[in-house]
């Protein structure tokens, strides 16, 4: 009987564990692969979305932690707790003004919303205490003890970059980086695990995080758009496409032993409708859709349209969708926080009292797919998720009024017949959707998939192919 392999997967949140599920359930119908999982920095925070968590349980996914592999794991238990607690009943903050009025309304929220703004204060404290604990205290000689323990032959995770002269540096630079913001804390840890595989001659693959909506380079968070200069690089760069290769400067270099495009497991179509099955058992009596009404979905982006007052132009746009509401009586608008950016956006300052009711907004603990099943209209200005609906064929619409900002850039949605480009736009599109007007055909999806994913068909078994390719690198027959 041929031994078994065990892939490690790295994560770091929820929003990255969707990329891996549908590898996790394929591989997991192969009784000669163990599926290991490994969460930066807790469980908690990757399996908050109850329908990650629904296909983990099915599959008997478990996850293992960073608080559970490195020191001071028994006082970590009381403040996991906490932690937990806390993330399953703070509710989100309301997006921010500017200057004085920012001061006023937290003030006024303070004293408003004492345990909520309590709640976030915890949240924010506690997550920071994760950051500087997994920096001092996941140390190199704990992640060595359980890579060897668990007999790992192939480490995946996800498109991120770093200087390779970072990983290693000492504690008191690593500590300054994060302080002073020239590096990202969760790269400190990811990496440093990476690189203690690769210490260990074991391979390892990075694979997507999702397409790039919008073709152009933007400057990072701290306003940069220097490449790296020696950037750490796994053994094997899976690419979604010739776009995002591209695009992403940080993976041109590809992997030192092999760059392979095998679009983006996430998208296939067969998964996608799978998942809207699994989140309608899940969600049934959570999410159900109105009755007499008409829901359009509106799938809020983390892109940054510019550098300065970017929020407040995002605003604006949220605007130009939600009042949607005060227009069309027979009409619901659903918003999805992007998850790594969830607020509460002031309905009250500009719909009108009669319709703030016919506004959900949802954030982590909600899939997006139970939102898109009772969904009658799909609408994004450049989210990755707008994927689903299109190759579902379901009626959405591109709303580009971001290209005020970006003369001339491109999108990966740029030829959907029902786009719209202002807030008056907005409003004829949707009257045509709910007239019967749209239409979306095969050779639209062909060309659309092609473009995104370089691959040939949206009927394309993404997933196969990672699987056969992983297959290959840990010595398994396809079988």
């Amino acid at each position: 009987m041929q031994k078994k392999k065990t892939i490690l997967f790295i994560t770091h949140s929820n929003n990255d564990l969707d990329h891996f599920l549908p590898l996790f359930v394929e591989f997991k119908k192969d009784k000669r692969i163990i599926i290991k999982v490994i969460a930066f920095y807790n469980k908690y925070d990757i399996l908050k979305n109850k329908l990650h968590k629904y296909i983990c349980n099915n599959n008997d996914v478990d996850a293992d932690s960073m608080t559970d592999i490195s020191y001071l794991k028994t006082a970590n238990t009381a403040i996991l707790k906490i932690y937990r607690y806390v993330i399953d009943n703070v509710k989100p903050a309301r997006q921010r003004e500017t200057g004085f009025k920012k001061i006023q309304i937290n003030f006024a929220e303070f004293f408003k919303e004492t345990r909520n703004s309590l709640l976030r204060f915890f949240h924010f404290s506690l997550f920071k205490y994760f950051q500087l604990y997994s920096i001092i205290f996941l140390t190199n000689k704990k992640i060595f003890k359980y890579i060897d323990s668990n007999n790992i032959h192939l480490a995946i995770i996800d498109h991120r970059s770093i200087e390779e002269l970072m990983i290693d540096a000492p504690l008191f630079v690593r500590f300054k980086n994060v302080v002073t913001k020239k590096s990202d804390p969760m790269n400190h840890v990811l990496f440093r695990f990476a690189k203690r595989v690769r210490d260990r001659n074991i391979p390892l693959m990075m694979i997507p995080h999702g397409p790039q909506p919008i073709l152009i380079e933007m400057p990072d968070e701290y306003g940069t758009l220097r490449p790296l200069s020696k950037p750490f690089r796994s053994d094997y760069v899976v690419i979604g496409g010739r776009n995002e290769f591209t695009i992403n400067r940080n993976i041109r270099n590809g992997g030192l032993k092999e760059t392979l495009f095998l679009g983006d497991p996430r998208f296939d179509l067969k998964w996608i409708n799978y998942l809207e099955s699994c989140a309608l058992k899940v969600y049934e009596s959570v999410v159900q859709k109105p009755k007499n009404r008409k829901v359009l979905l509106y799938l809020m982006d983390n892109f940054q349209y510019s550098l300065v007052e970017n929020q407040e132009y995002k605003l604006e746009m949220h605007k130009d969708i939600l009042t949607l509401v005060n227009d069309f009586q027979e009409l619901e608008v659903w918003v999805k926080h992007h998850p790594r950016r969830v607020f509460d956006l002031p309905v009250k300052d500009f719909i009108n009292p009669d319709r703030q009711k016919n506004i959900k907004q949802f954030g982590n603990n909600v899939d997006i797919h139970i939102l898109t099943a009772n969904a009658d209209v799909c609408l994004s200005a450049s989210s990755t998720a707008f994927i689903s609906p299109i190759l579902q064929k379901k009626p959405v619409i591109f709303y580009d009024k971001w290209k005020e900002k970006f003369q001339g850039v491109t999108s990966i949605f740029d030829n959907l017949k029902f786009k719209a480009s202002s807030k008056e736009e907005l409003r004829v599109r949707y009257k045509q959707i709910i007239n019967g007007e749209y239409t979306i055909d095969d050779s639209f999806l062909q060309s659309f998939f092609t473009n995104v994913f370089s691959l040939d068909s949206p009927y394309t078994s993404m997933t196969e192919k990672y699987c056969d390719k992983i297959k290959e690198i840990i010595e398994i027959d396809h079988n």
